[in-house]
């Protein structure tokens, strides 16, 4: 029989190894720090130690030996080598350069990689067969992940986003007054967002080879978020509006113009929507540019500007700010044309009733 092995660390005691196997993130070290509890407790026999475990004595050996070597860490279970990879690290960092210059739509007329181009690249590059499975367990490993692109403008290019973002400056104080200094404009960035509900179809269970019918709720909900960010204050300003247009884009105006502090400027980036260059904008003394179609993802402008505006000074946060803010709406409201207000409060009734509707079928 193997001679006993006494515990000979001291770093833990028999109560703070129960309490770190309550809270190990392993399972199997959590099991060997309770039976190392109870091997420095010493109150019972190896044998019985043991049996309460569910491992033999040589087993247990083992752990006490691990745990004198190494201490806590020691009883986590080592990694196993496994089968070695069929690609080695010179291979597999040609891979890596590869899949991070992207695809050529010229050369193979493909605008992004798959799993069975990857596959193919691989046996033609280096003779080494991969399943698709295997594939995808190899870019995993290798920090990859299938993730959704980007929209980008189709006639996007890198020289025209550094040409604006280097001349930014000074396209900025060529459109401001001679008597405004850098120091008191602030930049927004500006832009808007469709949100709505719309009925859908969900998963169920029915026979294989089937594919029961169920009604579906047609109806749908949406209203529009006009919101700009200014990064040097974290100040943001929006409204929600059912329709985007030049009318609710003076309304939006209005309200970055009312959250600047006295004697501040504001410089606004727009993109090329038509709301942003209608000739219905209400901008006294204002000029209006947009970044070039390279940095846009939606239609191309077709004249330049900054939005330049000075405002008066705000009134003191809270209960007051949110008065004035609840007026300046429903003051909007007001201006509108007697068939543009039933419009806008038809559209307020239908989309109360669909959130009500849909809040209740859901609920």
């Amino acid at each position: 029989m193997p001679a006993k092995i006494a515990v000979t660390r001291t770093d833990h005691t028999a109560e703070s190894l129960r309490m770190l196997a309550s809270s190990h993130k392993f399972r199997g070290c959590r099991h060997r720090l309770r039976a190392m509890a109870l091997t420095i407790e010493d109150t019972v026999s190896r044998a019985e130690i043991s049996r309460r475990t569910g491992v033999d004595v040589q087993t247990l050996r083992d752990w006490v030996v691990r745990y004198n070597g190494s201490g806590v860490d020691g009883l986590r279970d080592v990694a196993r080598p496994g089968r070695s990879p069929k690609l080695d690290e010179s291979q597999t960092a040609q891979l890596v350069s590869w899949i991070d210059a992207g695809p050529d739509p010229e050369a193979n007329g493909a605008s992004c990689w798959t799993v069975a181009a990857i596959r193919e690249w691989i046996k033609r590059r280096f003779d080494v067969d991969f399943t698709a499975e295997g594939v995808r367990r190899m870019l995993h490993r290798l920090d990859f992940r299938h993730v959704s692109p980007r929209p980008i403008h189709p006639r996007t290019t890198l020289e025209d986003q550094e040409d604006f973002r280097s001349n930014f400056s000074q396209l900025a104080k060529a459109l401001l007054p001679d008597d405004v200094s850098s120091e008191d404009v602030l930049v927004f960035f500006q832009d808007e967002a469709r949100i709505g509900q719309k009925g859908m179809l969900t998963r169920v269970w029915a026979r294989k080879g089937t594919r029961p019918r169920i009604p579906r709720d047609y109806r749908y909900g949406y209203v529009y978020l006009f919101s700009a960010a200014c990064p040097e204050t974290g100040d943001v300003v929006g409204h929600v509006c059912d329709k985007a247009n030049a009318r609710e884009m003076n309304r939006h105006l209005r309200d970055v113009g009312r959250e600047l502090p006295d004697g501040k400027h504001a410089v606004m980036v727009l993109d090329g929507a038509g709301w942003h260059k209608s000739k219905d904008l209400e901008i006294p003394s204002i000029r209006l540019t947009a970044p070039p179609a390279a940095l846009q993802s939606g239609t191309e402008p077709d004249r330049d500007g900054l939005l330049c505006s000075e405002a008066p000074p705000l009134c003191k946060p809270g209960v007051r700010e949110r008065r004035a803010r609840q007026e300046n709406r429903d003051r909007d409201v007001g201006q509108l044309q007697p068939q543009d207000r039933r419009d806008h409060a038809n559209h307020q009734a239908r989309l109360g009733e669909t959130l009500k509707q849909y809040t209740t079928d859901h609920r």
